[in-house]
């Protein structure tokens, strides 16, 4: 589901499929002990479809632990995923980069 790119200070996470009820946790716990020494987290949406409230929670606690170390910015996401951001507000909260 998730893979891990690490340089230096710097992760990449690529989510491949959907993030949901089932997937969210365990994009939770791959990540858990990989962010001590992480200052940017980049995650990488090119592979993801859809995103529920549970994958936006998810989303939520990873900015609020980078908030703390360092920044997290989400790149490719696809207008579907971007229409329901800018709907709930989570614009004003995470940093995106609309899929190119």
């Amino acid at each position: 589901m998730i893979q891990k790119t690490a340089d230096n200070d710097k992760l990449t996470v690529v989510i491949d499929g959907v993030l949901d009820t089932h997937t969210s946790p365990v994009l939770t716990e791959e990540l858990e002990g990989a962010l001590d020494d992480v200052k940017t987290l980049i995650l990488d949406f090119e592979k993801v479809p859809y995103i529920s409230s549970a994958g936006v929670r998810a989303i939520l606690l990873l900015q609020q632990t980078m908030d703390r170390q360092g920044s997290m910015t989400l790149i490719n996401v696809n207008d579907e995923i971007m229409e329901l951001f800018d709907t709930i507000g989570f614009l004003n909260v995470v940093t995106i980069e609309k899929k190119g």
